[in-house]
């Protein structure tokens, strides 16, 4: 921080006698420069300074605690915002209202004692203008008992609040698995019709892989990073994985909050909002629940600016889908930065394992949360013991189902996910199922089906359906042998009605496979200008499906 002289330097003469006769010093040097070094030498004499701090009033007193909590310093638009901004004033005005007699708040009292300063520093690689207190001053000032976060801590939440539990655990090593095997497959993986929250997961773990480097920017799968993740013990791999999202500069959780779009070349920092939380998790008690809107709340009016530089909320494109509104200046802190540390709280730290959620009734957003046991040894950079074992088994039914249990190894996961087509299905996740796609999939990637009988007799599966090794035998040797595919069929009343639209070139020119004298296969959307075509033979036809077909 800057030192006294520094923050009385560009001051004046009027403004030294002002702060000399608050600390009942004599002030005798008639220059400007006399009179600085003898006013700071004054007001470093720790006793003097001493009995200052000791009769400030309880606002000042709260402000000046404030920034000792901060190291010493804060942007000036949030020391601001808590304890007023200063008044301008000239010399004329300042000697007919005397604000250092009559301050407006607890900033202008500190300030014309000479107590803070207000300068802009480059503490973070980009300038900010801040409220500081004089390093002299600070060095006589030890920092309050609390810690920085204790202003920021949550209530404990209400009975309502942790109505339901939703404990966090380790599946996210089982789900980025899966889509390892996915990506390896070409399988599409993010679509329109999935809802929102699983997106923005899925989004979640594409940029965690990526970071990692296990896949490309463009989401193809590296081989070699693939194997020696999957090889990881579960908790060296879940330490990895928050290891890289807590350090990560390109996973930017801001730009993936649902509902906003960022737009624009503004820089911020992810890593600040997520230090903000751990610091506050590591604070709480582990074995209580803790209220998320108290704790948004204490956030809003103590600590607003977390992630923007020197309080700045409008150079920040980010549009509203909903409303198509440019959301600029605090009123809309809710709906970003609010936003956005919710979403770290209910999104990576609880899929990654660290916090525990709980919801007042299905299926509400999470109200309140708990560091867990992953989350305890997550934030001490060691590996949680509390992972699940990998020695789960495998069941294999006679129509090429498979039954995963949710301690399968993660290899022989992937390796299964590559041969077959996963299957959603809630109460029964971890099911997949051989089909002819999934297949013909595994071939284009050189796999062949003799190789999943090898995999899965290695795992131990205690019985392979005697059905599925001839399926599988018979898919190597011919390839897919029988198709099922929806077509659009035309029926006659009468045999002698074919021949008559055979010869009509408008008529003929819909129709596909002929399958008897009476039933034509018609061509793909083809039914509705057919239907207006007969029309016109004087020939009304009854249709018993869409339009659009």
């Amino acid at each position: 921080m800057p030192d006294l002289q520094q923050r009385l330097r560009p001051t004046d003469l009027d403004f030294l006698q002002r702060i000399a006769r608050a600390w009942n010093l004599e002030l005798s040097a008639q220059s400007f420069t006399e009179a600085l070094s003898e006013m700071a030498a004054g007001m470093l004499d720790p006793e003097l300074f001493a009995e200052i701090i000791d009769a400030l009033p309880a606002e000042p007193a709260k402000a000046w605690n404030y920034l000792l909590t901060h190291q010493g310093k804060d942007t000036w638009s949030a020391f601001s915002r808590e304890f007023g901004d200063l008044r301008p004033f000239g010399l004329a005005k300042r000697s007919r209202e005397e604000p250092d007699l009559h301050p407006a708040n607890a900033s202008e009292f500190l300030w014309y004692r000479g107590l803070i300063g207000r300068a802009f520093l480059n503490l973070t690689g980009t300038p900010q203008e801040y409220a500081f207190i004089p390093d002299e001053f600070l060095a006589f000032s030890p920092a309050p008992a609390q810690a920085i976060s204790e202003s920021l801590l949550p209530r404990p939440a209400s009975e309502a609040e942790k109505k339901i539990p939703v404990p966090a655990d380790d599946a996210v090593l089982d789900d980025i698995t899966e889509l390892l095997a996915s990506l390896r497959m070409n399988r599409q993986v993010l679509t329109e019709e999935e809802n929102v929250p699983r997106r923005a997961y899925q989004a979640f773990l594409l940029n965690l892989l990526a970071e990692k480097g296990i896949i490309t920017p463009t989401h193809l799968p590296n081989p070699e990073q693939v194997k020696e993740f999957l090889s990881l013990p579960r908790g060296e791999a879940l330490l990895a994985l928050f290891a890289a999202w807590r350090s990560s500069q390109k996973i930017n959780d801001l730009r993936m909050l649902p509902g906003l779009s960022c737009e624009g070349n503004w820089q911020n920092d992810p890593r600040s909002p997520r230090e903000l939380l751990l610091q506050i998790v590591s604070t709480v008690s582990s074995t209580s629940w803790w209220s998320i809107p108290s704790l948004l709340s204490q956030i809003k009016t103590h600590r607003p600016d977390f992630q923007r530089p020197a309080g700045d909320y409008d150079s920040w494109f980010i549009l509203e889908q909903k409303s198509h509104e440019y959301l600029r200046g605090f009123t809309n802190w809710d709906k970003i930065d609010g936003a956005l540390l919710r979403y770290l709280l209910v999104g990576p730290l609880h899929w990654l394992g660290v916090l525990d959620l709980a919801r007042a009734e299905r299926p509400a957003s999470p109200l309140s949360f708990r560091l867990s046991p992953l989350g305890a040894a997550l934030l001490k950079n060691e590996a949680p013991q509390h992972v699940r074992s990998e020695n789960g088994s495998v069941t294999l039914l006679n129509n090429g189902t498979l039954l995963l249990n949710r301690d399968v190894p993660r290899p022989l996961r992937y390796q299964i996910a590559r041969f077959c087509s996963p299957v959603t299905d809630e109460k029964k996740p971890g099911k997949y199922r051989l089909t002819a796609e999934s297949l013909a999939q595994a071939s284009e990637q050189g796999l062949r089906p003799t190789q999943l009988l090898q995999i899965l007799q290695l795992a131990h599966v205690k019985s392979i359906p005697q059905s599925i090794s001839e399926a599988l035998d018979r898919w190597e040797k011919y390839g897919s042998e029988i198709l099922f595919e929806p077509v659009t069929l035309l029926r006659l009343d009468k045999p002698e009605l074919l021949p008559m639209l055979q010869k009509n070139p408008h008529i003929s020119r819909y129709f596909g496979e002929v399958l008897n004298n009476k039933t034509v296969i018609l061509k793909p959307g083809s039914a509705n200008a057919l239907q207006q075509s007969l029309a016109e033979l004087g020939l009304l036809a009854q249709v018993k499906i869409s339009k659009d077909v």
